[in-house]
């Protein structure tokens, strides 16, 4: 288990600051735990003294007069820390790396993996200098935990709330868990949906959003991934981290995969590529009043997950089966074998309140030697990590 600093920072919501500490000793963690001057405002170091059974780190001198050591020692001594919550003021600081007080001198010192959990009314949130800062930490590797929308201290309603306490040791243990183990390697993910032109302004398509990708992407991050992505018509932030090319056709995403993929060790084939497109494309806009109805002819799109599978060297593939009903399972079964892949991610899109633009998503990764596991609903996020660790798991079978 993990000796973990704990750094409480002055906002309203420092009271779930105890709530994070006692899950991660449940979680079999150490915790130290050092609060800034306002954090104390809120919750009195005692609370935290009496739970984790260590001094509280207030200060940075411990004597009048005498110079103090208690910074490295707690950065010394932790091996990964988590800023909960963590107000506008102490992301400016990280960013810019500040250290006028313990917990901004001891996390300048620190060299380990670090995870926040930003917690502010909406407008601070918002604020141009918040977004920089949180570009900036991602960028260097810091793990933020998204704040989620609600109501706010101050009664309004919106993006700020701190994320569940739960959610903060999720990603306290992914860090313990995974942090690092595929740094270097080179991961390639596909995402969105594409787009085939009928004319100048109508297309195919379908209703892939790039949730599922993202996380997939973000988890990856978190692993030590250096990661490119594929975009197909995706309307999500971009991190400042990560390669991206679009490709919003199923023939520029075809043409695209074939340049990135051998430069890969693993491709995640998370976009919904049209199996159809038009014969032809109109160069204009049809005009609808031309007459009452309208057939469109259709041709086949180029497999491009068989076409990378016949090129690969030893790439691990991880291709996505999304199948309405029953006997979806079985067609994504059929697809891992006949695509010629390592692993298909099955989801049924016909299940109410998953898949394509929620939040959630309830998946099965079929793997070699008809191998199954089935995941009941959760986030996206929880379902990125459980597909990094089957891509993990064949990755470890190859290299030993």
């Amino acid at each position: 288990m993990a000796e973990v600093l704990l750094g409480v920072s002055g906002g309203i919501a420092a009271y779930k600051a105890v709530d994070v500490l006692r899950m991660l000793q449940r979680d079999g963690h150490d915790v130290s735990v050092i609060m800034t001057r306002n954090a104390t405002r809120f919750v009195g170091p005692e609370t935290f003294s009496a739970l984790s059974g260590r001094p509280v780190g207030l200060g940075q001198f411990t004597d009048p007069g005498t110079a103090g050591y208690d910074h490295l020692d707690f950065a010394r001594r932790a091996d990964v820390a988590v800023v909960c919550p963590a107000t506008a003021n102490t992301l400016a600081r990280l960013a810019h790396g500040l250290a006028d007080g313990l917990l901004s001198t001891s996390l300048v010192a620190f060299d380990g993996p670090v995870v926040v959990a930003p917690a502010m009314n909406t407008r601070m949130w918002e604020h141009p200098a918040t977004v920089a800062n949180v570009a900036t930490l991602e960028a260097r590797g810091v793990v933020v935990v998204p704040p989620a929308s609600g109501l706010l201290a101050d009664g309004e309603v919106g993006m700020g709330r701190l994320a569940s306490p739960a959610d903060v040791c999720a990603a306290v243990e992914r860090v313990v868990r995974h942090g690092g183990e595929m740094q270097g390697r080179e991961i390639l993910i596909t995402a969105g949906g594409t787009r085939e032109p009928i004319d100048a302004v109508r297309y195919v398509g379908n209703s892939s959003s790039g949730k599922m990708a993202w996380a997939i992407v973000d988890a990856a991050r978190d692993r030590g991934a250096r990661v490119t992505v594929v975009a197909a018509n995706v309307d999500l932030p971009r991190r400042p981290d990560v390669t991206y090319r679009d490709a919003g056709t199923a023939e520029a995403l075809h043409r695209v995969c074939l340049d990135e993929f051998p430069g890969c060790d693993a491709l995640v084939m998370t976009a919904a590529v049209a199996d159809y497109r038009p014969v032809r494309a109109e160069t204009g806009k049809i005009d609808k009043s031309a007459a009452s109805s309208l057939q469109i002819d259709l041709e086949r799109t180029t497999d491009i997950l068989s076409d990378l599978a016949a090129a690969r060297a030893d790439q691990v593939m991880v291709g996505f089966a999304a199948e309405a009903g029953a006997a979806g399972l079985q067609r994504a079964r059929d697809k891992r074998t006949r695509k010629g892949v390592d692993i298909v991610v099955h989801n049924d899109i016909s299940a109410p309140g998953i898949g394509f633009g929620s939040d959630d998503n309830a998946i099965t990764i079929i793997g070699p030697g008809d191998a199954e596991v089935f995941f009941e609903r959760r986030s996206k996020r929880a379902c990125a990590e459980a597909i990094l660790d089957a891509l993990m798991s064949q990755v470890t079978a190859r290299t030993g």
